[in-house]
């Protein structure tokens, strides 16, 4: 069984999280009921992009 992103690298996150990208961790996509930036920029990843500025309008 293959292990998850967020089961290697996001176990203690709290709400979801989806692999993007043929290979898995080219991108992710997250879900929570509270702003997770904070949460990325501690564990050093500092490229995050909302929703509101990657879809078309």
């Amino acid at each position: 069984e293959t292990v998850t992103v967020k089961e290697h690298l996001f176990s203690d996150f709290m709400g979801e999280i989806k692999s993007l990208g043929a290979w898995g961790g080219d991108f992710i996509m997250v879900v929570s009921e509270v702003n997770p930036v904070t949460y990325f920029t501690s564990k050093g990843f500092s490229t995050i992009i909302p929703y509101k500025e990657m879809i078309l309008e």
